[in-house]
């Protein structure tokens, strides 16, 4: 009897003892991140070519510091043009794992908040009404137009002789600042060339932008408008 009694306690121990390794072990598998997911997704490339999400795990968002996120997310009903803050569960898939499969499922927790990227709305066609203190500028008789695009952070258009192009580098509700701008080579007369210099100049001086009513301003660190363009119908 006092063996048997023995035997059962023993077989209890190691039941307790087993249930709670498998909890901890379920527990070690499943971790949980916050993450930021912006506005737009982006062309990536996985298997093949896809559209990504772009994440960020840090505090704050910070700006250019956006990573490809290849995987999708179990719940999440992403809707294009919100900034989300979302908690969710990274869990560790068990072996075999196909080829071209991800050893970890992301599942949606809880979404933290969701506010709308205001930054998108300057993605639009633009005509240039005022550089400087030259209203309506003409070059090689065109009118001058630049395309913005806030989710891919490019611009591109004529600016007077030329076709440029470049980065945005930073764009946040009230700031935007550009890269370098890459242009053709065309050789113009000088009143067109004098003009794309002030158009390229205007750009690499400008830090803050006001947007309203379709009129998008661009100015300086100190508010000097440099750049008036309207948003073309």
């Amino acid at each position: 009897m006092k063996n048997l009694l023995i035997f059962c306690f023993g077989m209890l121990f190691m039941s307790m003892y087993s249930c709670k390794s498998t909890k901890m072990t379920a527990k070690q598998n499943v971790e949980e991140k916050v993450f930021w997911v912006n506005s737009s997704k982006v062309p990536c490339q996985g298997v093949g070519p896809m559209s990504c999400l772009q994440i960020q795990e840090t505090a704050e968002i910070e700006e250019g510091k956006w990573l490809n996120f290849f995987s999708s997310i179990e719940g999440f009903d992403y809707k294009p043009g919100n900034i989300y803050q979302i908690k969710v569960n990274v869990e560790q898939l068990p072996a075999p794992i196909p080829a071209d499969a991800s050893s970890l499922k992301y599942s949606l927790v809880e979404v933290i908040s969701q506010k709308t990227d205001k930054t998108l709305r300057i993605t639009d066609i633009f005509k240039i009404v005022k550089v400087g203190e030259i209203e309506n500028p003409v070059g090689m008789e065109k009118a001058l137009t630049i395309e913005f695009n806030a989710a891919e952070r490019g611009i591109f258009g004529f600016s007077g002789c030329n076709t440029i192009r470049g980065p945005i580098t930073k764009l946040t509700e009230t700031e935007i600042e550009f890269g370098n701008l890459m242009s053709t080579m065309m050789a113009c007369p000088q009143p067109e060339m004098l003009l794309e210099r002030a158009v390229t100049q205007a750009f690499h001086n400008t830090k803050k932008y006001t947007f309203e009513n379709r009129k998008l301003i661009l100015k300086d660190g100190e508010g000097k408008e440099l750049l008036v363009l309207l948003k073309v119908d």
